[in-house]
């Protein structure tokens, strides 16, 4: 996936599980991502991340 592809408030997977973007860095080329009814965050570099297209906004799991 590439840093260009993501935006602030879609839905990612990672080896960690499916979180929302809060932030975007493109000059590290990381993001920060929050799980769903957790108050974690992950940093996570952008090859750690799937686009998921069956993940949408307002719903953390697949349909």
């Amino acid at each position: 996936m590439d840093i260009k592809d993501v935006s602030q408030g879609m839905w990612v997977e990672s080896q960690h599980g499916v979180g929302k973007v809060l932030v975007i860095d493109e000059v590290s080329g990381s993001v920060l991502v929050a799980p769903s009814g957790s108050e974690l965050q992950w940093a996570l570099s952008i090859d750690e991340i799937d686009e998921n297209l069956q993940l949408h906004n307002g719903c953390d799991q697949y349909y």
